[in-house]
């Protein structure tokens, strides 16, 4: 779950720290988040990582997969996601919610079942009816971090762009860590796929996954922002049916542990529904940011140089690969953005120019008409162009 953002960020450089404003937004188009059961105890978790990164990020760019682990050093306590939806009475672990809405699917011999959570077999189809739908509402986050002091600020606001109905509304924050090995005490991941099957990333690995260098905890949320670390989030002062424009915002702060890696930060901005039971809570729309890059200090005041050193970060994955390229980053803000590829002999293979859409570009790129081989694509936005190399190889 390897989510690259790129932020923009106006900084001012210090004697002892390094001060950076950031801003990200969703732009008028729907983001899904993905919350994930999971616990280094759970030999069938390495499967729904590689389900998330296989198959449904590649498929659906704009989706924002956390964890919320069970039972190990990085549970929250209390564990109120995993027990409100995974644990008794939900699909076990590994399972996850879809914008915490009520999906129902055929369970064969358990019957068909209507929940909010549900196993790793539906994840991608339950993403997919999300990822089609036109948002309510627009979410923007302006973040700072310290470098000296490691705090991060964060405001959160929500706006109307389509009548919501009925709320009440509430906005909330996590902040999230990635790449936490498994090789230390108490993180070892167990594995279930040591003999089958032989698709597994993790076939053939024992359990737990060893050496533990070759796991990472990804997209691990380490604080709930609210008040009380609610996962229910601080309540929205919008009107009980707010109209078209209204808007609200929520401030917060949080200082990063020394046991934590900054650039492997990121923070996750939600408005959410809060209505009387767990089924009617769900996820409107959804946005993140990287705080290793609200820290950068670009050499140039020009707008085109700072913009070249967001677009430079743009990810290309799965690299090398086979039918579909997705490209992904956050841009310096909202712009229309064009993807150029050439091969290897300077021949035009691929143009394509997509409209400003939110902060977070994500595109899926068909290699059907390009043979094996190794390509460059320019990627170009708001007046700067970086290249990037990737390989097709089937």
């Amino acid at each position: 779950m390897k989510l690259k953002s790129i932020l923009l960020a106006l900084s001012v450089a210090a004697t002892a720290s390094v001060y950076a404003q950031s801003e990200v937004s969703t732009g008028g188009q729907k983001y899904v988040l993905l919350e994930e059961g999971t616990g280094c105890w759970c030999g069938y978790c390495p499967d729904g990582s590689q389900r998330i990164q296989q198959t449904i990020e590649p498929s659906y760019p704009r989706m924002i997969p956390i964890a919320f682990h069970n039972g190990d050093p990085m549970a929250l306590s209390p564990d109120d996601f995993n027990n409100t939806y995974i644990g008794s009475g939900g699909p076990g672990w590994p399972g996850a919610t879809v914008d915490r809405t009520v999906f129902t699917h055929d369970y064969g011999s358990s019957g068909i079942k209507t929940m909010v959570g549900h196993n790793r077999g539906f994840w991608n189809t339950d993403v997919g009816v999300q990822y089609a739908l036109a948002p309510k509402f627009d979410v923007r986050m302006i973040s700072t971090y310290d470098t000296a002091t490691r705090v991060v600020k964060v405001k959160v606001t929500a706006k109307v762009l389509a009548a919501p109905g009925a709320g009440p509304w509430r906005i909330n924050a996590y902040i999230v860590e990635d790449s936490i090995s498994s090789d230390s005490v108490g993180y070892e991941q167990d594995n279930y796929m040591t003999s089958s099957p032989s698709t597994s990333w993790y076939y053939g690995y024992p359990s737990p996954i060893s050496p533990g260098s070759r796991y990472a905890h990804m997209g691990v949320v380490r604080k709930i922002l609210a008040a009380g670390g609610s996962m229910w989030g601080d309540t929205a002062a919008f009107a009980a049916s707010p109209a078209i424009g209204d808007s609200i915002s929520r401030n917060y702060t949080y200082t990063i542990p020394a046991t934590s890696f900054s650039k492997y930060v990121r923070v996750v901005g939600v408005i959410q529904k809060y209505g009387a039971t767990k089924e009617d809570r769900a996820v409107q729309n959804t946005i993140m940011a990287r705080v290793r890059l609200m820290q950068k200090v670009y050499p140039s005041s020009s707008s085109v140089a700072s913009n070249v050193k967001v677009i430079e970060e743009m990810e290309l994955f799965p690299n090398p690969a086979k039918n579909v390229l997705t490209v992904r980053g956050m841009l310096e803000h909202p712009a229309e953005v064009n993807l150029t590829v050439f091969d290897a002999l300077g021949r035009q293979v691929f143009n394509q120019s997509y409209p400003a859409g939110g902060s977070l570009f994500a595109e899926n790129v068909g290699l059907d008409q390009m043979s094996n081989g190794i390509y460059f694509m320019n990627i170009t936005s708001d007046g700067a162009t970086v290249t990037k190399q990737f390989i097709v190889n089937r």
